[in-house]
């Protein structure tokens, strides 16, 4: 089961597994989760499952100040692979494919990406 880890902003190391097909994320208390950052719409984020693509989509859920996957504002659903960046207002979002446990051991695994990631870029 593939999930979300806040790995930068309000509410580092949570853990948000996609268990269900639509995953809502902002600051609305009804989204399936919540996001306490004042730059995060009500409604800001949507991941879905694409069956078709067989991987998850992102998609801006009309928010104020946009959603960026790897840096880039994204204005259609954007399919999702392992280990990308997803930020919305402050908050930095890492997908993985994987399953975990925990937040810790999402944290955990999101580090070691983002300290892969980084090694194989400067050398």
């Amino acid at each position: 089961m593939a999930s979300l880890v806040v790995i930068d902003g309000p509410g580092k190391g949570t853990h948000m597994p996609l268990t269900a097909p639509i995953v809502s994320v902002g600051r609305e208390d009804t989204c399936t989760y919540q996001v306490l950052d004042p730059h995060v719409s009500r409604q800001h984020l949507q991941i879905k499952l694409d069956t078709r693509l067989n991987t998850h989509v992102a998609g801006d859920y009309r928010s104020a100040h946009g959603v960026f996957v790897n840096g880039k504002a994204i204005l259609l659903d954007t399919p999702l692979h392992d280990g990308d960046h997803i930020r919305i207002g402050t908050t930095t979002l890492m997908y993985l494919v994987e399953d975990h446990a925990d937040g810790q051991a999402a944290a955990a695994a999101a580090k070691k990406k983002d300290e892969w990631k980084r090694s194989t870029m400067m050398g």
